[in-house]
């Protein structure tokens, strides 16, 4: 992944508008977008600066988030069990469309999914391993943090079915051509 795709897969992800890091930059937002998708000028200064930006974005947005300030338990179980049913959610809307169809890759009923969804209960190893071999990055489900590998995974599936879809038009119409219709 160059640098300039990392930058737009942190914005996306994250949901930075393109508008504020440009401000931040003291530029215009249309250069700032040629720099991240068409230049080939993107230099080391300019990658750091935006990664800067996000940090203290990052900062800005959870510093006082809380509002029980005497709570000094940063990682309550039930935090961590809503970011792991929200990441297996997106998970499931994102490969498979709905939830219905990850609970039947998995194997599993949608009610028992929708209990994990709900964090009524907790993903055990077998889950874990079910998920994995679907393609879900477990460092991010039980985490929050996805990895370059899975950024990449996904690129890949997305041309793989874009390169299915293609082969099934042609396969359609080659169909067609020999019935003569």
């Amino acid at each position: 992944m160059t640098k300039q795709e990392e930058i737009k897969f942190l914005l996306h992800t994250l949901g930075i508008k393109l508008n504020m890091v440009a401000e931040k930059l003291d530029m215009k937002i249309q250069t700032l977008s040629y720099l991240l998708n068409e230049s080939p000028q993107f230099d080391e200064e300019l990658y750091h600066q935006i990664k800067k930006i996000i940090d203290d974005y990052q900062f800005e947005l959870n510093l006082f988030e809380d509002s029980h300030p005497d709570n000094m338990d940063l990682f309550t179980d039930e935090k961590l069990q809503m970011g792991v049913g929200e990441r297996l959610r997106f998970f499931a809307k994102r490969k498979y469309g709905t939830l219905k169809k990850l609970a039947d890759a998995m194997q599993i009923s949608p009610q028992q999914l929708q209990q994990y969804i709900s964090a009524k209960r907790e993903p055990g190893t077998r889950i874990l391993i079910k998920l994995l071999r679907l393609g879900c990055d477990v460092n991010w489900l039980l985490g929050g943090k996805e990895s370059v590998e899975s950024y990449k995974i996904y690129k890949l599936e997305n041309e793989l079915r874009k390169y299915q879809n293609s082969f099934s038009q042609i396969a359609e119409l080659t169909k067609k051509t020999e019935t003569g219709h």
